[in-house]
């Protein structure tokens, strides 16, 4: 059965750096093998002041676990390579900005990250709109959604993402 690293970061605004990062991988059924989360502190990231703002007063306040954007992204690498190893192809929900400036500094932190860096990855925004559906409406309760507010639960991404791919 076919597995997915599906994964989300939080970003000081759409194009600054990102603060935090939440994912696992997903069988094709949506089942969890197994998730991960990780945040520095804000004040660590590269941002303006009013997205800094727009943050604190629209997502809430996670448990640092690392304290610094480099050693995050550090730790969210080391997932990626025990997913990749064990088949797991990438999938994230608008990938652009946010997360793909996120891979962009993984790589600027290590250049070999270059040869193991996701690829293909499916993009479920697109996904969501080719099977007729609004990325921006809610499904299951949540809100599915490229503006960023919270990391809401993955599972919920990746059960929705393996129902969207298979009814296209």
């Amino acid at each position: 059965m076919k597995s997915y690293f599906v994964f989300d970061v939080e970003s000081v605004g759409l194009h600054g750096q990102g603060f935090a990062v939440a994912g696992g991988v997903y069988l094709e059924n949506g089942a969890t093998q197994w998730e991960f989360s990780f945040a520095c502190p804000i004040s660590e990231c590269e941002g303006n002041d009013s997205d800094r703002q727009w943050v604190k007063e629209n997502v809430p306040a996670l448990e640092e676990t690392h304290r610094t954007p480099t050693e995050m992204r550090g730790s969210f690498w080391v997932m990626w390579m025990i997913a990749k190893s064990n088949g797991a192809e990438a999938a994230a929900e608008c990938l652009w900005p946010v997360e793909s400036r996120f891979l962009s500094d993984c790589i600027k932190d290590d250049a070999q990250f270059l040869l193991s860096a996701p690829y293909p990855i499916h993009e479920i925004a697109s996904i969501m709109a080719a099977a007729g559906m609004n990325p921006m409406d809610k499904y299951d309760g949540r809100q599915a959604k490229c503006r960023r507010t919270t990391l809401w639960p993955m599972h919920a991404k990746a059960q929705g993402f393996y129902l969207r791919r298979f009814q296209c």
